[in-house]
């Protein structure tokens, strides 16, 4: 298993090979730790002005001190990690997003700008920056990126055209089988999952389903579309507190209870089912009080029973017998004891 700590002394030892200014440029440019201070990857043109020179400059020796490297007579001993590398990239269809490379690749947050520099130096490997529809990604094949780009189309018709969730299961199974049929060959499920993982209109929602990351589902943006998702996966009515505390366990993120109930009360896509209980309009609850439940009913059946009546009004309201029984007053009663407007 690649282990970039295996490499990093050769790394230093090769970047003593270089002038200091160009050494200092490098590790600044990739974050890589000097003199027990830790620095993150900083820009050309910062690095720029503490020399007093122009970015295009600071690249200049960026490059020329990467091509030093290469040239370097210990440069050799970095065959086998970049083998490594290529191969689990080889291994994800041929591409791979660049932060998923580092977190696979080098869990030590620390250890991770000596696997960029790797990256960096290895000849095999070639990179494409970020876009409004890609995450920047490393590549070993160029063909690798046109495989992606109409996988990933294709994923995006679909569920434009379903206009539903899939699980990852699923998605993959559409994927694999868009590729049989545009390109005739067969892809890994790794292959499919790689490519999705770089588009940045397909997103996996909290709870593990792919959709558009334009869908409310996949990515909510206010309290209301945070509650509409959690409550709608439970696929049960939920006190309006007990929502609040699953929104923070199961999307990571804080929620004001008062805000929460203000925002339930005002959206008609959530209905009060009981002291502080909501559900989802959508699961065929109605609105309004228990009399109003009880006045529809009967618009539409004319007379019902007792026992119809609590029957029907408690599937859509969580609420003790006696409370129906008091809104019972408001209506007529036969004599054969059946309820009517």
């Amino acid at each position: 298993m690649f282990q970039v700590t295996d490499y990093k002394n050769t790394i230093d030892t090769i970047l003593k090979d270089v002038p200091e200014r160009t050494r200092d440029v490098l590790s600044r440019r990739f974050g890589i730790r000097r003199n027990k201070k830790s620095f993150e990857e900083e820009t050309l043109e910062s690095i720029g002005q503490d020399y007093g020179i122009t970015r295009e400059r600071v690249r200049q020796i960026e490059k020329r001190g990467v091509e030093t490297l290469r040239n370097s007579p210990k440069f050799s001993k970095l065959k086998e990690p970049f083998l490594e590398i290529k191969y689990f990239i080889d291994e994800n269809g041929g591409l791979k997003r660049e932060d998923l490379i580092e977190s696979y690749l080098v869990p030590q947050v620390e250890y991770r700008p000596y696997l960029l520099l790797l990256l960096e130096l290895g000849e095999i490997f070639s990179y494409q920056y970020d876009t409004p529809y890609f995450y920047s990604f490393w590549k070993t094949r160029e063909e690798a990126e046109d495989f992606a780009k109409r996988i990933i189309n294709l994923l995006i018709k679909n569920l434009e055209r379903e206009r539903s969730l899939l699980d990852e299961e699923k998605i993959l199974k559409v994927g694999k089988t868009g590729a049989q049929e545009v390109f005739k060959k067969e892809f890994k499920e790794s292959y499919i999952l790689s490519y999705i993982e770089i588009s940045k209109e397909i997103e996996e929602n909290p709870f593990g389903e792919y959709g558009l990351a334009s869908w409310p589902e996949v990515n909510p943006k206010g309290v209301r579309e945070k509650a509409y998702l959690v409550l709608k996966k439970e696929g049960r009515p939920i006190h309006f507190k007990d929502l609040a505390r699953v929104i923070e366990e199961r999307l990571q993120t804080p929620i004001h209870v008062s805000t929460l109930h203000n925002e339930l009360i005002k959206d008609p896509n959530f209905v009060l089912v009981g002291r502080g209980i909501y559900a989802l309009k959508e699961w065929g609850y109605k609105e309004g009080t228990v009399k109003d439940l009880i006045e529809n009913l009967l618009k539409n059946e004319k007379e019902l029973s007792l026992g119809e009546i609590l029957g029907k009004v408690k599937e859509q309201r969580l609420v003790k017998d006696s409370t129906i029984l008091i809104n019972l007053q408001y209506f007529k009663r036969t004599k054969e004891g059946k309820y009517t407007l």
